[in-house]
Formats: structure tokens, sequence, C-alpha cells
């Protein structure tokens, strides 16, 4: 079973976009991608919580499924009726954990700037976050996450990128 890399590319100096990479299924990206943050790129944030949490068909899911989470466009294929058919197909089929993705993003996020001292309705959040069914435990390994994956993400300058993988296999 092939894996699925994840790239966080910093395009500008408020900008960021994230590409797809897959052995399965063609190339994805998502230029501009939404959500920019100095400290972690909201994407990073669902890739966090997906696999901390145990999603395996959330955006991520779907994305190693086959499909494009409605976002993402090819980077090598064209981007015809047939395709559209097809990914359609498979974003139906899949995805079924996107919301709870949300809502796990939501929950941890704004819980996460605090800690850090930080303000989040500046950095793209709700001023307080939604009530939450997560044990501190949870919560904590979540944050031990973004601290490592936004120490690396603040050191990415322009024109550069990090890369994660996503830690289930791709499916056919």
């Amino acid at each position: 079973m092939a894996g699925m890399q994840v790239r966080f590319e910093r395009t500008g100096q408020r900008r960021y976009a994230v590409a797809v990479l897959r052995s399965l299924h063609g190339d994805l990206r998502m230029d501009p991608a939404p959500g920019y943050s100095d400290l972690i790129p909201h994407d990073l944030v669902h890739w966090v919580v997906e696999d901390e949490f145990g999603l395996r068909d959330g955006i991520f899911g779907q994305l190693a499924a086959g499909g494009n989470a409605g976002t993402f466009v090819p980077t090598e294929e064209l981007r015809t009726k047939a395709w559209a058919r097809q990914v359609e197909r498979r974003n139906r089929t899949t995805g079924t954990d996107m919301g709870r993705s949300e809502a796990l993003a939501a929950q941890v996020y704004p819980r996460w700037l605090r800690r850090g001292g930080h303000v989040p309705g500046s950095h793209d959040v709700q001023q307080d976050p939604p009530g939450t069914d997560l044990s501190d435990p949870d919560l904590h390994r979540a944050f031990e996450r973004l601290d490592s994956l936004s120490r690396t993400w603040r050191a990415v300058g322009v024109g550069r990128s990090m890369t994660v993988e996503w830690p289930s296999p791709e499916r056919a």
C-alpha cells in the first residue's frame, strides 16, 4: 500500500498552499489555501486532529481515497468532465468524518492558541471555542503535536515547504 505525502508550502508573506502527493491517484494542489497563520496552517491543524483522533475518513482520508475534499485541483491531469465525475463519486462515498474534523479543529485550535498566550481572534478563529468532549490528556497530546509542527512551520521561509505523511495507506 502506498503512502500519501502532504506538503505545506509558504508561497508568500501571508499565503500558503497545500500539495498532496499520491501514488495511486493523481497529485492535487490547493493554492491559495485558507486560514493562513504564522503559527500553523489551518489545514495542518486538520491533519493533526484527524491523525491524533483516528479520523481515517476526514479531509485527508478522502484525499487518500482519490477524492479532492471539494477544494483541491489536479496538478498533472486535466480537469475534464470524466475526472470531475470520478472525483465526485469518490467524494460522495468518502469523507464521512469531515464534519468531525471541522468540529475537532474548532475545539483544539483556539485552546492551543490560548495555551501559548495568543489571542484566538488574531489567528482566524473564534474568540470563544465551542465546548469540547475531549479529555485533558487528549487535548494535551494534540497540543504537543501542534507545538512541534508549529516550530517546523515557523522556520519555513517563503518559497520553502514542509512535508508530512498521512499515516494511513491510499485506497483505490
